[in-house]
Parts: structure tokens; C-alpha cells; sequence
């Protein structure tokens, strides 16, 4: 008989989660969570793009100059 309390509690539980989720108020908030949480991921991917972008370049202009002090014959 007590092992049925646990089980039932639960049925509770998720049958008011289900009625909670369906109102129109939880749906709002779901939602405008889920816009800044893709707001937020679109900026931190456009930060991720231009420093990428900062270290392609800082590496290509290093490579040039690498290149150039060999082809000069300066290195060894």
C-alpha cells in the first residue's frame, strides 16, 4: 500500500505541470526565455566570429613576414 504514495504523488505532480504549461502566461515566459536565450547565443557567436577573425589575421601577417625573412635569406 505505501509503495502506491510515491507513484500517485507523482501522477499529481505531472498532471498540474501539464495544466501549468498549458496556460497562456507559462507559455509567454517560456517563450521570452527562449528569445533571449537566442539573443544571447547569437552575440556570443558574433564575438566568436570577429576574434576568429582578429586571429586569422594576426596569424597572416605573422606568416607573411616569416615567409619574407626566408625568402630574403636572413634566416639560416
Amino acid at each position: 500500500m505505501y509503495h502506491l504514495i510515491p507513484f500517485a504523488a507523482g501522477a499529481v505532480v505531472g498532471a498540474l505541470a501539464v495544466r501549468l504549461l498549458r496556460t497562456d502566461k507559462t507559455r509567454q515566459g517560456l517563450e521570452k526565455a527562449q528569445d533571449s536565450l537566442r539573443e544571447a547565443t547569437v552575440s556570443s557567436l558574433s564575438s566568436i566570429e570577429h576574434a576568429s577573425a582578429r586571429a586569422r589575421k594576426r596569424l597572416e601577417s605573422e606568416s607573411r613576414t616569416v615567409k619574407d625573412d626566408t625568402d630574403d635569406g636572413t634566416s639560416q
